[in-house]
């Protein structure tokens, strides 16, 4: 008997109909991806995964003209001094009207009279800091904070025409079509124009686009609009002005006198105006969660991390019947959080000075020797009388010294800010058990140029010695690279004043650079294709004299051609 296999000729259901239609889970499907992909943003903006702090702006009014602030997307009214803007806020200027806003890691921003400018984003999280502003009309001075102060920080400003991002170490004068560079680490300032390459804009450089030039109108690459700054621009009435007013508004903004530092830095020792029964000052207090380290005078202080407790020692330096203390606390990037002072008063009677036997310089230098060198770091040695409790290196107590072993040393460096390009005194002087003081001996570094090794009597002028090369058989031609010389540091700041034993000239070059001259001198030390180059001027060596002086640099390529040529005059006073 066969079996048929029998079809079922009416219909019935293979598997259950969705009861969600299939455009809907898609839609769900799409909107996880994206969740996935970006949602740890959205988190962060509710608090969860790192949260973003939104932090604002300060505002300083001058006491002329109308300033106004629109905040919270109410409309405008007058502005205050200490008003806070957050993002989403701006603040605009009348004729006549000048306001500065200062950023919660230090970058200053003074707008010109008739300006306007929105605050986009003020933040930071775990992975940076942000900072993003739009001037929507007039100038902008900016200022931003160097390295060792500024961290991971993004900042940003833009203009109708032109988007401008700001490295460390930056100085520079904003409009909306142009930008003028007085100073900026690396390359310099990049900006970006929509379907162009970004160029940078390096110190002593500018960027103007012709007139009211529209951004689709601009036809030529942008390094075609960059001119070297001229000498008239360090005059210009909104650079000075703002230096002065960002420098004043800085100083506000620090506490003095009696204040506590609320829950960020307080300060027990000493009380302001305090007078001192020896010559050395206890400071101490407590710091907050926030704080990563504190610096007394620059130095960093012994922190115990379970109390929050911080203690430093600081010597009055000899001659001084005032001495000011500054504390500051710092946070993990290496920010201000908040700064106290103290200032603090010598006794009547105080300490002799000589009361002990006085400690030797015996390296790199004896005591009053003057020692040259171009390194980044110098250990300075010597020995300490058996009276000695205590050493002292300008104000800085020597943390790891140990009586009983007779010798001292103490790391000087770029880097750690106590050594500096140009002459660097340092003054040892030690102290006993009771407070009894030796007179100072000191030893003066000579960071820059030069050959390494002790200034003596034979090489006082060696920098004015004649060279190899004769400066009047090389090429005079007009320079074939101009704006790639400049001079950096204190001599490039508007009426700079040298004092004291004189000042390092210095400054930065191209990489087509073989031979760099100043005043016809060869600098021995410079070598092809370096982009810095420095140069001594001191009355010891002869390179500097009172009253106006005037210094030619020229850079040379390699068949002695001039690059590009400039003079620098620098007022000396004694």
């Amino acid at each position: 008997m066969l079996t048929h296999y029998r079809r079922r000729r009416s219909a019935y259901p293979v598997a259950p109909r969705p009861r969600i239609p299939r455009r809907l889970i898609a839609t769900v499907i799409f909107v996880l991806a994206v969740a996935y992909f970006f949602g740890g943003n959205i988190l962060r903006l509710f608090g969860f995964g790192g949260p973003i702090e939104r932090l604002p702006a300060t505002v300083a009014v001058e006491d002329r003209g109308t300033v106004t602030v629109t905040l919270d997307g109410e409309e405008p009214k007058r502005a205050e001094n200490s008003m806070k803007l957050f993002a989403g806020e701006g603040i605009g200027t009348g004729s006549s009207g000048h306001a500065t806003l200062r950023f919660f890691e230090g970058t200053l921003a003074r707008l010109d009279q008739n300006s306007s400018l929105v605050v986009e984003e003020s933040t930071r999280e775990k992975d940076g800091t942000r900072i993003v502003l739009t001037l929507e009309r007039g100038s902008l001075w900016v200022h931003v904070p160097d390295t060792s102060a500024s961290g991971g920080t993004l900042r940003s400003l833009r203009t109708p025409t032109l988007t401008f991002t700001f490295p460390p170490g930056t100085e520079a004068i904003v409009s909306p079509s142009s930008i003028l560079v007085f100073a900026a680490e690396g390359e310099g300032v990049e900006v970006s124009l929509p379907k162009h390459p970004s160029v940078a804009i390096g110190e002593g450089q500018k960027l103007t686009l012709p007139g009211d030039l529209p951004a689709s109108s601009v036809k030529k690459d942008l390094y075609d609009y960059r001119t070297p700054l001229d000498t008239s621009t360090v005059q210009l009435a909104l650079l000075t002005e703002s230096r002065s007013q960002g420098e004043a508004f800085s100083l506000s903004m620090v506490e003095t006198g009696g204040g506590s530092g609320s829950d960020i830095l307080s300060v027990a020792t000493p009380s302001d105006g305090q007078t001192l029964v020896g010559a050395m000052v206890r400071v101490s207090g407590t710091f907050g969660t926030r704080v990563e380290t504190v610096k007394v005078n620059g130095y960093p202080a012994v922190l115990d991390r379970e109390a929050r407790t911080f203690t430093q020692d600081v010597s009055l330096p000899e001659g001084e019947q005032e001495f000011l203390v500054r504390i500051q606390a710092m946070d993990a990037e290496g920010q201000p959080l908040v700064e106290m002072r103290r200032m603090v008063k010598r006794g009547a009677g105080g300490t002799p000075v000589g009361a002990i036997p006085s400690p030797a310089i015996t390296s790199p230098a004896r005591s009053g020797e003057t020692y040259r060198t171009q390194a980044a770091e110098l250990i300075l040695r010597g020995t300490s009388p058996a009276e000695a409790a205590v050493i002292y290196v300008n104000d800085y107590k020597l943390k790891l010294f140990t009586p009983s072993k007779g010798t001292w040393s103490y790391l000087a460096g770029t880097a750690l800010g106590n050594m500096k390009p140009g002459t660097n005194t340092y003054d040892v002087i030690a102290e006993d058990a009771q407070g009894r003081r030796s007179a100072p001996v000191r030893i003066t570094v000579i960071h820059g140029e030069g050959a390494e090794g002790v200034v003596g009597q034979g090489s006082a002028s060696s920098a004015s010695a004649p060279v190899a090369v004769d400066p009047r058989t090389l090429p005079t031609n007009d320079p074939t690279a101009p704006g790639t010389l400049r001079v950096t540091g204190d001599a490039a700041q508007a009426g700079f004043t040298a004092t004291g034993t004189g000042f390092l000239l210095e400054g930065a070059t191209s990489p087509q650079t073989a031979t760099v001259w100043v005043n016809d001198y060869q600098l021995k030390l410079y070598t092809a294709g370096k982009t810095f180059w420095n140069y001594i001027a001191s009355p010891d060596l002869k390179t500097l004299k009172e009253g106006v002086n005037s210094f030619t640099v020229i850079a040379r390529d390699g068949e002695g051609k001039i690059l590009d040529k400039m003079e620098v005059k620098v007022e000396y006073r004694k």
